[in-house]
């Protein structure tokens, strides 16, 4: 009994970690995080906004690493919802939704 409760436990937390974020384009197009940022700007209309900088990081060995950092910003006016894409040198990390636009 228990194995077989430790079993479901983990095939839940595998599929959970195997879900990725979706973002449906202004044009209708969808992406989802690890797409490439080449990728999305293909399928979608270009960000409202974008801002670029460099993040810091100490690797496993204590050296320090620099990520290349990209957020857009997708405000589509006052009936939509506003979504921030985050790319981490050049791939989709980090999708995320905001209250509604101006």
């Amino acid at each position: 009994m228990k194995l077989s409760l430790i079993l479901a436990m983990a095939l839940l937390f595998l599929s959970g970690a195997a879900f990725a974020d979706n973002f449906r384009c202004p044009n209708g197009s969808i992406v989802s995080s690890g797409d490439s940022i080449s990728e999305v700007m293909v399928k979608c209309d270009p960000p409202t906004n974008k801002i670029k900088r460099t993040d810091s990081e100490e690797t496993f060995n204590g050296r320090v690493r620099y990520i290349e950092v990209e957020e857009w910003t997708y405000n589509e006016g006052p009936n939509t919802l506003v979504h921030y894409l985050t790319f981490r040198n050049g791939v989709l990390k980090e999708i995320k939704t905001g209250t509604f636009g101006r």
